[in-house]
């Protein structure tokens, strides 16, 4: 398995990952022009895993600046491996490249969240040392419309 930075050309693929995580709407061409844009973005990566000549994974990571204390947070903000692949520790890959980026950047720590019907997930990242925060705080949510 190879962990490369994502390319527009990984659309195809990518998109076939993002319906199997539960967002089946997605064009080839609209996941093109967000994986460009993330080919772009300063603190920002997508990666993929590739096994053979196929994508099996794909991961997106951000640093977020911090007002409250010197530093940054990293937040993965997808990943999906697919489900042929998933058990075989592609994910585990795809995290710590995440995480290495991270540090790179600067981060002093890393945030995923997760649909709380994801028990499988949840149990992945506990596994990867991260802990569940919600009883400490909330997470909430808008959509902006012009």
């Amino acid at each position: 398995m190879e962990i490369r930075h994502a390319h527009s050309a990984d659309a195809p693929a990518v998109t076939g990952l993002l319906a199997q995580l539960g967002y089946p709407d997605n064009e080839v061409e609209d996941v093109r022009r967000r994986l460009e844009r993330w080919e772009r973005h300063p603190e920002g990566a997508a990666f993929v895993a590739m096994a053979g000549e196929g994508v099996v994974g794909v991961i997106a990571v951000v640093a977020i600046p911090l007002l409250e204390r010197e530093g940054s947070v990293g937040r993965i903000v997808a990943l999906v491996v697919d489900e042929t692949q998933r058990g075989t520790g592609v994910g585990r890959e795809l995290v710590a490249t995440a995480e290495a980026e991270a540090l790179r950047w600067g981060c002093g720590g890393m945030e995923v969240s997760s649909s709380r019907r994801r028990t499988g997930a949840h149990a992945f990242y506990r596994a990867r040392g991260y802990e569940d925060r919600c009883e400490r705080s909330a997470k909430f949510f808008r959509e902006l419309t012009a």
